[in-house]
Formats: structure tokens, C-alpha cells, sequence
């Protein structure tokens, strides 16, 4: 289990929160995990990731050396 932090529309919508001693931490849209941190600091997201400049996130190192190289 992990502590979490749900968004939700159900009823008046709002925030529901609940804790436990996992370390773990979700963070949920109307009861689904969307990001995931567990322990180590180690992320996870569900779904597709994307950033405010429209840019696409570097997730290979072929990619990543790429980017290095040609300024991606």
C-alpha cells in the first residue's frame, strides 16, 4: 500500500488524502495513480509524460546522447 493523494469529482469533488507507513507516495486522479515515488526517490508515471514547452521527455540513452550531440 502507499500514502496517497486523491483528486476526485465524485460527490462535491475534492481532495482525499490517506497515509500509511510504506514510504511510498501516489498521487491519484479520482482514485487512479498517476505518479508514483517510492521510497528511494524512484518515480513513476502513468500514462504519457509531457512538459509546458511541448517537448517530449528523453527516455533512452540513445536519445539522451542525441540531445547531448545535437542540442535536442
Amino acid at each position: 500500500m502507499a500514502s496517497t493523494i486523491n483528486s476526485t469529482s465524485t460527490g462535491a469533488g475534492g481532495l482525499i488524502s490517506s497515509g500509511d507507513d510504506s514510504g511510498q507516495l501516489e498521487i491519484q486522479t479520482n482514485g487512479t495513480t498517476a505518479i508514483t515515488i517510492d521510497s528511494s526517490q524512484n518515480v513513476a508515471v502513468t500514462g504519457n509524460l509531457t512538459f509546458s514547452n511541448g517537448k517530449a521527455p528523453v527516455t533512452t540513452g540513445k536519445a539522451i546522447a542525441m540531445a547531448i550531440v545535437f542540442g535536442g
